[in-house]
């Protein structure tokens, strides 16, 4: 065996013939090939997100994608949105049209924007295709209920009570595939915290968060005044102490099913809620390992289609 190597290493770099320089060519660019297979032949990921006029919730998005770079770096990871932000997604796929991407939805159920504009990006791209959102995953309502606990301790506030209503508040959509997801959503939360979870909706479905509160208020004899009734927002815990109703009396924690801060999560901020967590991501904080690891596995699997 070792003199058989030695050999063809002598007939390689020896007097130089037409065979040995074709066998050369040869070998180099088998070399190569194996070199670029894997970098040549991954789709190219295009993250997509919602986009947003909030800085942080601009900054924490980001700051998942950074995460998804690290994970994957073999994939080309790009940024991209579906609204208010730019180069928005019909751009992104336009600059790649001659190469397999896969559209990762950075979005928490599949709905309007899935179904019909990420669809749309794609149709007239074969190698283009879009991967599931994030949610419906019981993973996520392990973050939610983990940025409840969050709120709580940082407010000061007792833990979750067994008198409490939780209301688990998304966007919303006028989508019923959507409401579909946000209904599991609740359930899974449900589960993560021991206790029965709402879904609400701060647009297009019902039960509107408005709505939500004053049930939830009704149900522990409370009285229900609504958010900006008069003038007054909803603000942390520990501020309103002293109209707040005890824990054993039960409170009214308001959970969002939104990926990062902004407009939304504002609106929740005034909904009426005795504690109001923070979304998914937040700026400054880490992202959940969680988040990425869907990234990454939708990708993935999406990939196998691209």
């Amino acid at each position: 065996m070792g003199h058989g190597a030695r050999a063809a290493l002598i007939l390689v770099i020896g007097p130089a013939t037409a065979a040995s320089r074709m066998r050369r060519a040869t070998w180099e660019t088998g070399i190569m090939d194996c070199v670029n297979t894997h970098p040549a032949s991954a789709p190219v990921l295009l993250a997509c997100a919602h986009g947003t006029r909030d800085e942080r919730g601009q900054r924490a998005v980001a700051a998942l994608v950074e995460q998804v770079r690290a994970a994957l770096p073999e994939v080309d990871v790009v940024d991209t949105w579906v609204d208010v932000q730019e180069p928005d997604l019909v751009a992104r796929t336009r600059e790649h049209a001659e190469h397999p991407a896969v559209v990762v939805p950075l979005l928490l159920s599949a709905g309007y924007h899935v179904f019909v504009d990420m669809a749309r990006a794609v149709q007239s791209s074969p190698q283009h295709v879009v991967a599931a959102a994030l949610g419906p995953d019981r993973r996520l309502a392990g973050v939610m209920a983990r940025r409840l606990t969050e709120a709580l301790d940082a407010a000061g506030a007792p833990g979750l009570a067994p008198a409490d209503r939780v209301l688990m508040v998304a966007a919303g959509s006028s989508d019923p595939r959507s409401r579909d997801d946000c209904e599991l959503m609740a359930r899974y939360l449900g589960d993560a915290l021991g206790t029965p979870v709402t879904a609400a909706y701060l647009s297009a479905a019902q039960p509107s968060v408005p709505d939500a509160v004053a049930a939830a208020r009704a149900e522990l004899g409370q009285h229900s005044e609504r958010p900006g009734s008069h003038g007054r927002a909803s603000r942390p815990y520990a501020a309103q102490s002293s109209e707040t109703t005890p824990a054993d009396a039960g409170r009214v924690l308001l959970v969002p099913y939104l990926l990062a801060p902004g407009f939304f999560h504002g609106r929740v901020l005034t909904a009426g809620g005795d504690v109001v967590a923070e979304p998914l991501l937040v700026h400054p904080g880490s992202v959940p390992p969680e988040l990425m690891e869907l990234t990454v596995e939708h990708y993935r699997e999406a990939a196998s289609r691209a």
